[in-house]
């Protein structure tokens, strides 16, 4: 059984109402996403992040991105994040938050890997959901945490459950 940690404790808080998850009523103040960036750095990333500029607002077509860019920007990252300011749940958060940061890890440490062993950059034919997005699928799991490409939203509010949805 996996020990207790802050991530796990918050993917097991109970669900709020399907109508309250409808209403997308949980909002991350900036201290939330600090903690949480935090904490996801601290346990599945083992600090190897240097947290970038995570910026909240409405989102097209997605709940969150990583911006990759070709210069390292003040934060000492090579990316920004963009995150949706409303939520079903901060589970639903915790889950696009990892997600974002998996991207950050491949553009930040893996595409330096790459370059070195294989003296060309990081293909992008996958839109970063290749092999180096998977590798975290495990490490995500032990604490409770589903990597997947997307979820739908349709499937979560009949199932309730990120590995259906």
């Amino acid at each position: 059984m996996a020990r207790p940690n802050p991530i796990r404790r918050i993917m097991e808080l109970p669900l709020p109402s399907i109508t309250d998850q409808r209403r997308k009523n949980f909002r991350p103040a900036d201290c939330d996403i600090d903690y949480a960036y935090q904490i996801l750095n601290r346990y599945v990333f083992d600090n190897q992040l240097t947290k970038p500029l995570i910026v909240q607002g409405t989102v097209r077509k997605a709940w969150g991105y990583c911006q990759w860019h070709l210069k390292q920007q003040e934060s000492g990252s090579w990316c920004h994040i963009r995150l949706m300011d409303k939520w079903y749940c901060p589970q639903w958060f915790m889950n696009t938050l990892v997600h974002e940061m998996v991207h950050q890890y491949q553009w930040d440490i893996y595409r330096w890997d790459h370059l070195e062993l294989y003296g060309r950059n990081m293909p992008t034919d996958s839109k970063g959901h290749g092999p180096s997005f998977h590798q975290w699928r495990d490490q995500c799991e032990y604490y409770g945490l589903n990597l997947k490409t997307f979820h739908r939203s349709k499937k979560w509010f009949k199932y309730q459950d990120f590995t259906k949805c």
